[in-house]
C-alpha cells in the first residue's frame, strides 16, 4: 500500500454479502477518497467485484449511523464505519 493510501472495510448486509461471498470485503484506496471511489474499488476487487458490480448502483452506502452521497469525503480514521445497504423489499 502507498503512503497515499488506506484500507476501507466495508461491511455487506444481505443479497450485497451472497454477492460478494463475505460479510465483510477490504478494499484500498487513494486518499482522499470519497465513497464512489470505495464503491468502484468494490466492483474492481478481485473476488468479491464480479458478484457486487450489478448490485452496486442499487445500494446504499452507510459512513457511521448516516447514509451518505457518492461525493461523501470517508475520513481515514473512520474507515470502519462503512456499510453497503442493498435495497429490501417487504412491509
Amino acid at each position: 500500500m502507498a503512503a497515499d493510501e488506506f484500507a476501507v472495510s466495508v461491511r455487506c448486509y444481505g443479497p450485497a454479502e451472497r454477492a460478494a461471498g463475505a460479510r465483510t470485503v477490504e478494499v484500498v484506496v487513494a486518499a482522499p477518497a470519497t465513497v464512489a471511489d470505495v464503491v468502484q474499488a468494490l466492483a474492481d476487487h478481485p473476488t468479491a467485484g464480479p458478484g457486487l458490480a450489478p448490485l452496486l448502483p442499487k445500494c446504499a452506502v452507510a459512513v457511521g449511523d448516516q447514509i451518505v452521497k457518492l461525493d461523501h469525503v470517508i475520513d481515514p480514521a473512520h474507515v470502519a464505519d462503512v456499510a453497503l445497504l442493498p435495497p429490501v423489499a417487504g412491509g
